[in-house]
């Protein structure tokens, strides 16, 4: 598995430098327009980040795309689960190298700017923000991934419209089910950066509160046994593929 996501990192290395590059150099210049750093500046630096999470996630559906159709992939002695897995994990390192970026320009910040506007669980806050959008983003990735897939599976000249509505039946749906049976959804990524800010004035412990967290497990487990069946319908329909 690690040496396919190698072999994929060192087919798309030329466009992850180029978002890459292109991402950090905005920050600069965010930062000299704007006379100092307050909740503007770090939402401006966030939405450029998010922008790059995309485009990398995009890379990583393309990479997905491109194997499914490369007849020489199909000669290789890859099973259909790798075929699979091997795009998610280079979203997910992806999406780690994203949060990694954000970890170092908030440090950056931090040496010229005590930043006291910010509550002080920042770093707590953060880390769940950031599990909990690694999670939504890779959820999101799957659900496109098993449309891409079945949308490649028909014979239709309408096939990539049939992909588009099973994405939007399935994004839409899940998070039906989640609000009807559980009233909350992790699925969106929207969600992740839902959250609300206190002072001390304002409230005793201060802090950010945020609320798409719940102690009640059932929507995390429900997204879990929804990926997982996705998965499995996708290595299905890959192994029909390969046999063809």
């Amino acid at each position: 598995m690690l040496k396919l996501l190698k072999y994929d990192l060192r087919r798309r290395r030329e466009r992850i430098l180029v978002f890459s590059a292109i991402a950090i150099l905005i920050q600069p210049a965010l930062w000299i327009s704007n006379p100092r750093v307050d909740m503007k500046l770090l939402t401006l630096n966030l939405t450029v980040y998010m922008v790059l999470a995309v485009a990398f996630l995009l890379v990583a559906a393309f990479s997905y795309i491109r194997n499914l159709r490369s007849y020489q992939r199909r000669l290789l002695p890859v099973s259909a689960l790798q075929t699979v897995l091997s795009p998610l994990l280079l979203a997910l390192f992806l999406l780690v190298i994203v949060v990694a970026l954000i970890v170092i320009h908030l440090g950056i910040y931090r040496l010229f700017d005590p930043l006291e506007f910010l509550p002080d669980d920042l770093w707590s806050a953060g880390v769940s923000m950031a599990v909990q959008f690694t999670w939504s983003a890779g959820i999101m990735m799957i659900m496109s991934m098993f449309s891409i897939t079945a949308a490649l599976s028909l014979h239709s000249k309408w096939r990539i419209w049939i992909g588009v509505a099973i994405l939007f039946i399935l994004q839409n749906g899940v998070a039906f089910v989640e609000n009807t049976m559980f009233d909350i959804y992790f699925v969106g990524v929207d969600r992740t950066f839902n959250f609300e800010m206190y002072n001390y004035q304002m409230r005793p412990d201060s802090g950010l509160t945020i609320r798409y967290m719940s102690d009640n497990p059932g929507p995390l487990l429900f997204e879990t046994a929804i990926a997982c069946l996705l998965v499995y319908g996708m290595v299905q329909m890959v192994k029909q593929r390969i046999e063809l």
